[in-house]
């Protein structure tokens, strides 16, 4: 069993959640879980700012060190049992952790990712092993996959922390075992320590299971009842964008994810493709003014897991789109360029076949385009649905 943290008089519960890929997913999944056992819940991450009300306002990236305690302090005083909490580059960067005690810290794998916000690989690194080393409490609890990324960077600083660790997926304390797929779920039990709780994950991918399974421990970490939690796992949304199927039409399939690195398209991809029986179609870019030390293993990745490659625009904001695609086409140089995004999509729904997945990867759910100083409307989900929906 997990021994849940010692609540702190006076202030709710706080669950924090880091790392390169799948922060978004698993914070808001810990929100959901909280608010599906009956807590009062706030939170904080790239979607929104949500209140104890269930009011939604925009989430800014740039605050003041003081707006995180502040927004903690005001939803205690509503009531608050817990607060969900993404530590992303913009609020770790800002400081907003400064002058927040953490008592469940979460990590889901560190890769390559805004170097040009960090400077070194080893500076996004440390910056995200801040919330373990500094953030979390002395004798709170980590939770980590057991094949998590940069897994023993983690487990170190929680060990130079004294905090306790909890590990997540094959050969951990917290599992999933006998799993089935049964109508479009997963089926099965979830392990604890020496129990064994009935769960349904509504999702057949193995890396939003795995995400569903860290909001869950990170749930449980912070006092919520196992059975209690293991029961709801099947009534928590993903955020839009991730892994999302947009349409089918024809034995065909489209979808978006937000994948933006090597690692995050790396995983869409090997997602895709185990459940794709034709051919896998890749449609995307990378954006400008952002680290271009990546720009090629993206384009090594789509080579070495797409059959079919279109290299288009992402946002590439001042930089010139040209000079973003020949770097990312130094990675697959077979791939098809098409620059306006729009027309690459079109074209990759009229190549697909009975059997194929188109993956528009990059944006998911954004609904704009950073063009120069300008944002564009474009939304890659609108422009699959209304090319799909023709006869």
């Amino acid at each position: 069993m997990i021994t849940p943290i010692s609540r702190r008089e006076g202030r709710p519960v706080i669950s924090a959640v880091t790392g390169t890929n799948g922060k978004t997913t698993v914070a808001t999944a810990t929100w959901q879980l909280m608010t599906l056992i009956g807590w009062r819940a706030a939170s904080y991450d790239s979607t929104g700012i949500t209140d104890v009300n269930g009011e939604v306002r925009e989430a800014k990236t740039r605050r003041s060190p003081d707006y995180l305690p502040e927004f903690i302090d005001s939803q205690a005083h509503a009531g608050a049992d817990a607060v969900s909490l993404e530590a992303y580059v913009g609020i770790l960067a800002d400081g907003l952790f400064d002058r927040v005690e953490v008592d469940v810290a979460v990590s889901t794998g560190l890769e390559r990712d805004h170097i040009d916000v960090h400077g070194s690989i080893d500076g996004y690194w440390k910056a995200k092993l801040r919330l373990f080393e500094e953030y979390l409490r002395p004798d709170g609890i980590a939770v980590l996959g057991t094949d998590s990324a940069q897994g023993d960077l983690v487990r170190a600083a929680v060990a130079r922390r004294g905090a306790h660790l909890i590990t997540v997926g094959g050969g951990g304390e917290v599992r999933m075992a006998g799993v089935q797929e049964v109508d479009g779920q997963l089926r099965g039990r979830l392990l604890i320590g020496g129990s064994s709780y009935p769960a349904v994950l509504p999702t057949v991918h193995a890396i939003a299971a795995t995400n569903l399974i860290l909001a869950a421990t990170a749930v449980i970490g912070t006092g919520g009842d196992p059975a209690h939690v293991a029961e709801v796992l099947h009534d928590v949304t993903p955020p839009p964008g991730r892994l999302q199927v947009i349409a089918e039409h024809d034995g065909i399939t489209a979808m978006v994810d937000t994948a933006h690195n090597p690692g995050a398209l790396r995983a869409a991809l090997q997602a895709v493709r185990s459940r794709t029986p034709g051919r896998v179609i890749l449609v995307f870019g990378a954006g400008g003014e952002r680290d271009r030390g990546k720009r090629r293993p993206m384009g090594e990745v789509a080579d070495q897991l797409a059959d079919l490659v279109i290299l288009t625009n992402d946002n590439p904001r001042r930089e010139p789109a040209d000079r973003i695609r020949r770097e990312v086409r130094e990675g697959v140089p077979g791939c098809i360029e098409v620059p306006a995004r729009r027309d690459a999509i079109l074209a990759a729904l009229e190549m697909a076949r009975p059997g194929d997945t188109v993956l528009v990867a990059g944006k998911g759910d954004e609904n704009y385009q950073l063009v120069g100083r300008e944002r564009v409307p474009h939304d890659d989900r609108e422009i699959i649905r209304v090319a799909m929906a023709r006869p």
